[in-house]
Order: C-alpha cells, then structure tokens, then sequence
C-alpha cells in the first residue's frame, strides 16, 4: 500500500474484521476528524479502492451510508499442503476464495513431484487476475516452519521437505511475495477471526496425519522464538511406550495417537486403511475394535491437551480432524481427560468445541493471513 497516504492507509486498515463500516464507524475506529475521515474516503472511493454499499436504517431511520473494500481491489495465492493433498487457491480482498481446486498427494513423497507443478499452476490461476493486483502468495505446510529462514525445519511427516527454500523455488515462476506458515496456525487463525473473534484465548488442535497445535494468545498468533509453538503432538507422555515417533523419539502423542500411527497399528490388526479418511469410514460403519482403539488415542490427547490448558489458560479449545468429524468418541473422551486433569480454575470457563467447518478453514485462514502480511501490514 506504498501509494497510499497514511490517513488511507489507517482507514484501509480499519476494515480488517470487517465487511463494511459507515462513516461514523470508520471516524470511531481511526480516532480521525470528521473531516480528515471524509477526505480519506472520497480518496480511496476515487481510487476505487473503498465502493459505497446500501446500509441499514439508523436510529432516525434514515439509511447509514456504507463503505466497503472494492472485493477487486487485490488477490492472494495459496498454495497449501496437507499429509494427503494439495490445494490451490485465489483469495480476494475480503478473504472470500474465488477459485480453488484440490488433488491427492502425498507430501511424504517429497517435493520433487509436487512442488514445481504446484507452483507453475498456481502461478497460472494467478495470471488470470491484473498483475497490479496480485498482492502476494501464502503456502500452508504440516510441519514446524522458521519464518526467519522461510523454511519448514525438520518436519517429522514431510520427509525431504527439510530446508527447502521456498522462496528460489517461488522466484523462479514469479516476483511476487511469499510467506511460509504452519496448516495448524493458518486453521486457528480463521476459527479465531471468523467464529470467535471475541476470544482472547484459544487453542487450536488439528487430529490428521500429524498432531498440532495452534496457539492464538491474547488476540495474536503465538508462533514461538523459532516457530514451533503449539507443536503439541510432540509433547511426550512419560511412563508409556509407543511406536518410535517420525520426529526421532519415542512417547510422543503421535506416536500413539496420529492417523499415521493408527493406521500402522490397524493395518497390524488384519485391516487395509491408507489414512484417517479410511478409519473414519471404519468409525462411521459402527466397528466396536476401531472406536476402541481412536478412544484410547483420543485420551492420549486429552492428556497433552490438558497439560496445554493448564499452561496456557485459553477459554476455548477447537478440536478438527476427519476422526472428529466420524465419531463424537473423540470429542468426549478428549473432554472428559482434560477435565479429570487440568486444574480446576484452568477449566471453570474453558469450551472444547468441534471446529464449525474443519479444513475447508485452511484456505480462509491462507486468505486472512495473505490480507495481513500483503494489504493490510504498512
């Protein structure tokens, strides 16, 4: 937003949140003059930057005339993995995905195969959309990311991933702007936003392949010193013994609770799953073995959740994964360890919930973030 004044770029800024702000609401927001506000908005209507939209009856029943961001005015790309498949998209200026399309892939098959094919098609879908406006690109990645580095670092279930420099790969296709964030972050950042904006305090914990964690703290995205907050499926449970973790240890939640080590111990079993979508199928279908064994994994969880709700003190934790999706055993048994566990004032005000609309949050929260590091951010 470099060719914007500062004025335009504080009342740009005030939409952050929000779909549309009458006048006096923007006044209100920005701490401005009436008239230094009117100003700034005949500007950026002059820009086409803000439109006017029909408002809503005011207290003297007149018609509150309406602003929004002119929804043409800048687009994100996203490019986001996940164990299983790869998603890509394009984001507009308010956060609403305009296009999309989603493939199977396996990131344990490393990014030879994907990741330059991800790139060139994703750079395709971008093209279709005025180069002036094509703001920046946001990647999602299951695995601990350095922001620093723009690298993900040591990521337990993307074997080969490990220090890729995503932005020479990005440079070669495109100029614009990339930023590196982790799948569980970019879900806590949208069930925040979109659903509980009001929560000051909330953690976010995705069942798939992997386990995570994303950790919104006083308003704000908590990523950590080196980015590894929330990586709570790496958090050791003394005293047990489970299968040797992909991160190099032993006794780690994933270890006994992740789809990839359900699925080693259910194929054991005499079964044929691939992943979490097959076992959900299995928990969906009513077999008494494997609603047992995602029991017993669920209050493994439980567990790490309630040593994460007695640290950090959130009012709300939001549980998402296709296992949640296929059985409430999940849920409740998660609900009923943390409240064994945890302190007593830790939960007197604490919601575990199931998440409101699961992964399909991944690429709104790709979108949200994009708005903030490409738009929003001076």
């Amino acid at each position: 937003m470099a060719e914007h004044s500062k004025t335009q770029k504080d009342l740009i800024s005030c939409f952050r949140g929000s779909q549309s702000l009458t006048r006096s609401e923007l006044q209100f927001k920005s701490g401005y003059s009436r008239v230094t506000v009117s100003q700034g908005i005949q500007e950026l209507l002059n820009k086409k930057i803000l439109l006017e939209v029909d408002g809503t009856h005011s207290l003297g029943g007149r018609k509150a005339s309406s602003l929004t961001l002119n929804s043409n005015g800048g687009f994100i790309g996203i490019l986001y993995f996940s164990a299983t498949s790869v998603s890509l998209a394009v984001a507009d200026i308010h956060g609403e995905i305009r296009i999309s399309e989603t493939s199977t892939s396996y990131i344990s098959d490393g990014p030879s195969e994907i990741l330059s094919k991800s790139i060139q098609r994703l750079v395709e879908m971008l093209n279709k959309y005025p180069k002036t406006k094509r703001l920046g690109i946001v990647i999602g990645v299951p695995g601990p990311v350095s922001h620093a580095l723009g690298k993900v670092v040591n990521p337990p279930i993307m074997r080969g991933w490990d220090q890729i420099n995503f932005q020479k790969e990005f440079a070669m296709h495109t100029d614009l702007p990339i930023y590196l964030e982790n799948d569980t972050n970019l879900l806590a950042l949208a069930e925040h936003r979109i659903f509980y904006p009001d929560v000051k305090n909330l953690i976010l914990i995705k069942i798939a392949t992997g386990i995570g964690g994303g950790l919104i703290i006083n308003g704000d995205l908590l990523r950590g010193a080196s980015g590894s907050a929330g990586d709570i499926g790496h958090v050791q449970l003394d005293a047990l013994r489970g299968l040797q973790c992909r991160c190099g240890h032993t006794d780690c939640v994933e270890s006994f609770a992740s789809g990839w080590a359900l699925t080693e111990k259910i194929n054991s079993m005499g079964y044929k799953v691939k992943d979490t979508s097959d076992i959900s199928d299995l928990c969906r279908n009513g077999d008494p073995q494997i609603l047992q064994i995602v029991k017993e994994a669920s209050s493994y969880i439980g567990h790490a959740v309630a040593d994460a709700v007695s640290l950090l003190n959130p009012s709300k934790v939001v549980v998402v994964g296709r296992l949640v999706e296929a059985t409430d055993i999940v849920l409740a048994t998660i609900k009923e360890v943390v409240y064994q566990r945890a302190g007593a004032l830790a939960t007197k005000n604490l919601e575990i919930v199931q998440s409101k609309l699961g992964d399909e949050m991944a690429l709104v929260g790709s979108a949200l973030l994009g708005l903030d590091q490409f738009f929003f951010k001076d």
